[in-house]
């Protein structure tokens, strides 16, 4: 009887699976983390430009109001996009942590498997050489006897 291969196999299989999700893992936090940091310029720009505007005078011209509404739209528009990238990317992070623990549990499970089969290959040879002790134990007492 020898050890089957296949559950170390599928136990590399598992251990590539969780070198891959945590790739991934770090690639996404890396994007959340950019996000972030996105969130915050847009945030500052968006306060230190409707302080400027507060702060100037009100003898603006008509364009320049409208071009200043729009500029403060398009900062608010942004800032929701990146709130909702966020919001996306913390839920793929959610979902990566939630495949990472499965792929472990997976890893576990062959490794499990591999050092059961190991154990019971173990078993099977002492079991085969007790046998062979006694057979032999066995052969030396009849000869014993019948000298």
């Amino acid at each position: 009887m020898k050890i089957r291969a296949c559950w170390s196999a599928l136990e590399g299989r598992a251990e590539q699976t969780i070198t891959g999700l945590r790739a991934e893992t770090a690639h996404a936090e890396q994007l959340r983390d950019a996000l972030l940091a996105s969130q915050l310029r847009l945030e500052t720009l968006y306060e230190e430009y409707r302080a400027q505007a507060a702060a100037a005078d009100s003898s603006k011209g008509m364009s320049d109001a409208m071009n200043q509404r729009q500029f403060m739209s398009q900062l608010l528009k942004l800032r929701e996009r990146v709130e909702r990238d966020i919001g996306t990317s913390t839920l793929h992070l959610q979902t990566l942590a939630h495949r990472m623990q499965q792929a472990e549990i997976d890893r576990l499970k062959m490794k499990t498997l591999s050092e059961n089969d190991r154990l019971a290959v173990q078993k099977h040879a002492q079991k085969r050489e007790q046998h062979r002790m006694d057979e032999l134990g066995m052969l030396q007492f009849n000869q014993a006897r019948a000298a």
